[in-house]
């Protein structure tokens, strides 16, 4: 009886010290691999290979952001070590990061596709994958090639979805038999929203920002339906709704900041505001495409809490 007390309450001080905040069971993990475009290059991608801008570190992370991207907040919100393959490219703009695939969409960045980054991994051993929670996120390069903002009826909405759909399933399925017990996936997030879009893609066209918004939520209801056949082994993470969330609503998510407004891009950006007054984060846009580190934290904590509900 004194053994069995003495141990039970050896195991409650170890919960207790390991996570205070989150006072729960170990993750069905121990580690996280991570594939995207520069909404999750860490600097492994685009930075390592000097195409960052100049300077290469130019906003001082080697990340697209001025900061951590969400991915890496998650990695520590979950005390996991993170390998990440991600590769991004400039800003949304003709040199754009990862695709699904650079046969379907290719990078003018030469930034290594979705393929190739799991085949990076996998190729080398998939080191770990037996305890690991992949994460991909991908789809907002190929988005802006192969859909019409203008015309929802257009064919080629549909087939993108499709094709979506078909090619993030196939890597879930790829990892997944190469031994992953989870893999997450993010969907394509609202750029309609993101101020990309009415400077090279709608104007003042409010009918075209709508328009493109229903043509991401459609292809994002394909890929999560593509996905359900993996049940729970696979976590699906509604980005689109969360930054949608955010955006209806950023005075009260800490953006002061009009959303019409970024830190760099063009001659209206308020860099000196930003990065040379230290106001970034009151702004919820870095560039065209790209969140500020802040940003990034609160979707970095909201993908935690789909995680927690997932293991519930």
């Amino acid at each position: 009886m004194l053994f069995k007390t003495s141990f039970t309450f050896f195991l409650l001080s170890f919960v207790a010290a390991r996570s205070i905040k989150a006072p729960r069971a170990a993750y069905p993990f121990n580690n996280l691999v991570a594939y995207g475009d520069e909404l999750s290059d860490n600097g492994n991608g685009s930075f390592a290979h000097g195409i960052t801008g100049d300077p290469a570190n130019v906003y001082g992370f080697g990340t697209w952001t001025n900061g951590p991207v969400a991915v890496s907040y998650l990695a520590d919100l979950l005390k996991v070590p993170m390998t990440d393959y991600a590769f991004g490219g400039c800003c949304g703009g003709g040199s754009f990061g990862a695709t699904f695939d650079n046969a379907y969409t290719k990078s003018p960045a030469g930034a290594t596709d979705m393929l190739g980054q799991i085949s990076n991994y996998t190729g080398t051993g998939s080191k770990g994958i037996a305890s690991s929670l992949q994460f991909l996120w991908f789809g907002e390069n190929d988005l802006s090639m192969h859909t019409d903002a203008f015309w929802l009826g257009d064919a080629k909405n549909a087939q993108f979805a499709t094709d979506a759909a078909a090619k993030i399933t196939a890597s879930v399925k790829g990892l997944l038999d190469k031994g992953a017990p989870y893999v997450m996936v993010a969907n394509i997030y609202p750029k309609h929203l993101a101020p990309v879009t009415p400077k090279y893609l709608c104007g003042t066209n409010a009918d075209c920002v709508k328009t493109w918004g229903q043509v991401i939520t459609s292809a994002n209801a394909a890929i999560q339906k593509s996905l359900g056949q993996f049940g729970k082994k696979v976590i699906y993470y509604d980005v689109f709704s969360y930054m949608v969330q955010i955006l209806n609503n950023s005075k009260a998510y800490g953006f002061p900041k009009p959303l019409n407004l970024f830190c760099d891009g063009d001659e209206t950006a308020q860099w000196d505001d930003c990065m040379v007054k230290g106001n970034a984060n009151q702004y919820f846009w870095m560039n065209f495409i790209q969140p500020t580190t802040a940003g990034h934290k609160l979707i970095a904590q909201d993908m935690k809490k789909t995680i927690d509900a997932h293991f519930a």
